[in-house]
């Protein structure tokens, strides 16, 4: 595993969404079959309470269901709140994004050794984590 997902980055990629930058796309596509990505286990609760307010908008069944099968991607494997990522999200400076789900985010990739694949400017910006866009 090299990588992980940040939420916005797993939904579209799902989804097929075109806001999925060019090079996430392509380095997302080149990944052998057998090769998983890695989503923090926080990007579940973010994605549950956009799918139902309505911000995120699935067809064809339940936001429920669609959630269930879209983390179970055979390609796809969660990764744990642990002890040292909450640490990691405490220790990443000021310059920072102060949203606590950013910073459990970067540091379950920081701690995993992965590189977060991200559109968000000021996570990149801050470069506190190897990131991909």
């Amino acid at each position: 595993m090299r990588y992980l997902l940040d939420t916005h980055v797993w939904v579209w990629s799902v989804l097929g969404d075109r806001r999925l930058g060019p090079r996430a796309r392509r380095t997302l596509a080149a990944l052998p079959p057998t090769e998983r990505v890695g989503l923090a286990s926080i990007s579940l609760k973010e994605a549950a309470w956009h799918l139902a307010h309505g911000r995120i908008a699935v067809s064809g069944m339940p936001w429920p269901s669609w959630l269930r099968q879209a983390s179970h991607a055979p390609t796809l494997e969660v990764l744990p709140l642990t002890v040292e990522v909450a640490i990691a999200s405490e220790e990443l400076s000021a310059r920072f994004p102060a949203d606590p789900a950013d910073r459990l985010i970067a540091a379950t990739a920081k701690v995993n050794r992965l590189t977060l694949v991200t559109a968000d400017r000021a996570i990149r910006d801050a470069d506190e984590v190897p990131t991909l866009w």
